[in-house]
């Protein structure tokens, strides 16, 4: 028992450890996926001079303190979104610490983050990144010995949710394309929600996938109205939305909060 105590507690050291360098591989991904851009060959750059940037400029969150948010050659600004993406990393890597999520549960973490990022930066979210999520959701599934019986119930559970919520989201979108003539949502938000309903339903059950949806819906509405009241113009159906970032926020608050042995309302969300 003391042995698997402290490999736990080198696990959530860990976990926080790779918090901001997660969050900063995060940004890389939403900056280079959906532009096509290699991901592993290519180096860093300074986005005023081109100039490649040094170890020691990559240093998550303590680099941008050091250089004070410019760039140490020719003083361009540092993006301030790298830094609240590796913040957003660090933030996550102890939320999955103090709900007890363990690795595989920050991974899925860290991959919801690089999605949000993706729809907030591109308006893209990447096929490898949701499939990403659906293996991981998946993996997670089948580490949780402690809920939903046997290992075989446990998946078929996450790929029933798999099923639908890309099924329901599949079918939205087609109905929305033959009343209105024009696609209402990405296809790339139909991909998320395979993932989304497979990491959800085995640990919050199907009213637990609704509930997702409802918080991304009533965020996306929020975004829409704050969108409309910047640029003074009425809301309207055409106007684009990263919903999937949406989704994604949701799927955070539902998750963690279930995860972490809460209810809420009392109740509601138990599988």
């Amino acid at each position: 028992m003391a042995g698997h105590a402290w490999a736990d507690q080198v696990i959530a050291v860990l976990i926080v450890l790779i918090g901001a360098p997660m969050g900063s591989f995060a940004a890389l991904l939403a900056e280079r996926l959906p532009c096509g851009r290699p991901v592993v060959r290519a180096r860093s750059i300074c986005a005023g001079c081109n100039a490649a940037l040094r170890w020691w400029e990559l240093i998550p969150i303590f680099s941008f303190i050091f250089l004070r948010g410019l760039c140490a050659r020719c003083g361009a600004a540092i993006p301030a979104r790298l830094l609240e993406a590796e913040l957003a990393g660090l933030a996550l890597g102890g939320l999955a610490v103090w709900a007890g999520l363990g690795l595989a549960g920050a991974l899925v973490l860290w991959c919801l983050l690089a999605l949000i990022l993706c729809d907030l930066w591109r308006f893209r979210l990447p096929d490898v990144l949701t499939a990403a999520l659906l293996v991981l959701a998946l993996t997670v599934a089948a580490l949780s010995p402690g809920t939903n019986g046997s290992l075989a119930a446990r998946t078929g559970l996450a790929l029933a949710g798999a099923g639908i919520g890309f099924g329901a989201f599949l079918a939205i979108s087609l109905a929305y394309r033959m009343l209105r003539g024009r696609a209402g949502m990405g296809a790339g938000d139909i991909r998320l929600m395979a993932g989304i309903g497979a990491l959800i339903v085995p640990s919050a059950g199907w009213v637990g996938l609704a509930m997702v949806t409802l918080i991304a819906g009533l965020a996306g509405i929020g975004l829409g109205l704050v969108q409309s009241l910047r640029r003074q113009r009425s809301l309207r159906g055409a106007m684009r939305l990263p919903f999937g970032a949406c989704l994604g926020m949701a799927t955070i608050a539902v998750w963690v909060w279930v995860q972490a042995g809460a209810t809420w309302p009392p109740g509601l969300l138990a599988p």
